[in-house]
């Protein structure tokens, strides 16, 4: 009987899993470290930032994903740091980990800079049996039981930077282990890599307004393809108002605001998809707090 779970579980897993082995950030824009190791270091201050995002609100067990993260630059050496938590959860499956970035910068022309970054990252994969359906509820292999696998990844980036744009292309899950659960050691499904290109530019449109698009690519060349094109307008460097379009058919308002050290930002997905009669769209909340330090002259962005 328990055979039979796992096997059920691994047929519902291969499609999900493929599908979003990767957390979605909506404003990714405003933490791009999560996206691309070779971020780390870019930003002004140390900026400390906590995302929480709710999908598919009205599914029951829906992907919800919580992160913590933080980074710095060391002038003197040419390189950054970084560091993220994060909890993941989808169903009856979670991961809880924690990555480490590092990032090597160059001065290149105009002043922009050019950073080739690495994370590592280890992760605790839990899947829970007694949250799935059973055919026999009495089968006492499977209720309250719970299998989980530590695992380690890695991820590589190159990121190129300035004040009005910025460029990147990056590669996640380069090990590509398998996840193998359960007393029969079934595999499950393996960690597919998952490549990204992103990038976007600064108008300055007078004294006040600035106007920033900006687009993110991902593939894994073994699904298809997905576009976030994003455009914001800038009020006075602390407001902000923007939408993004999702080619899997979403379409995201985006709102914040710096004040002092902190920035706050809300983003809204509404699905146009089929999904959407059977949700209430997906919520995302940012809040980052910008530790001071001395003043640096590294033509980085605020955004």
């Amino acid at each position: 009987m328990k055979k039979i779970i796992v096997i059920l579980a691994a047929m519902f897993l291969v499609g999900t899993i493929s599908a979003q082995q990767i957390p979605l950030y909506s404003q990714y824009m405003f933490n791009k470290m999560l996206i691309n190791p070779a971020v780390a270091g870019s930003e002004e201050g140390i900026p400390v930032q906590l995302v929480v995002r709710q999908q598919w609100v009205g599914f029951e067990d829906a992907p919800s994903t919580q992160v913590l993260s933080g980074q710095y630059c060391f002038d003197a050496y040419n390189m950054g740091v970084g560091a993220v938590l994060f909890v993941d959860r989808f169903g009856h499956e979670r991961k809880i980990g924690f990555q480490g970035n590092y990032s090597y910068i160059l001065e290149v022309f105009d002043d922009a800079k050019l950073a080739l970054g690495l994370g590592i990252q280890v992760f605790q994969y839990q899947l829970n049996y007694h949250q799935l359906v059973a055919i026999d509820d009495a089968d006492p292999n499977i209720l309250n039981n719970e299998q989980s696998k530590v695992i380690p990844e890695s991820d590589f980036g190159v990121y190129l930077y300035h004040d009005n744009y910025f460029a990147g292309i990056s590669a996640n899950q380069l090990i590509g282990m398998p996840i193998k659960v359960g007393g029969e050691e079934l595999q499950m499904s393996r960690l597919e890599r998952h490549y990204n290109l992103m990038g976007g530019y600064k108008f300055t449109l007078n004294n006040e307004f600035e106007l920033e698009p900006s687009l993110l690519v991902k593939t894994s060349f073994k699904a298809p393809s997905q576009l976030d094109f994003n455009v914001r307008g800038i009020y006075q460097k602390n407001y902000w108002l923007g939408v993004s379009y999702r080619t899997a058919g979403d379409i995201i308002a985006l709102l914040g605001m710096r004040f002092g050290e902190f920035d706050f930002g809300i983003a809204a997905d509404f699905a146009t998809s089929d999904i959407a009669a059977y949700q209430h769209g997906s919520f995302e909340l940012m809040l980052t707090y910008r530790i001071p330090v001395a003043a640096r002259s590294r033509g980085t962005s605020k955004y």
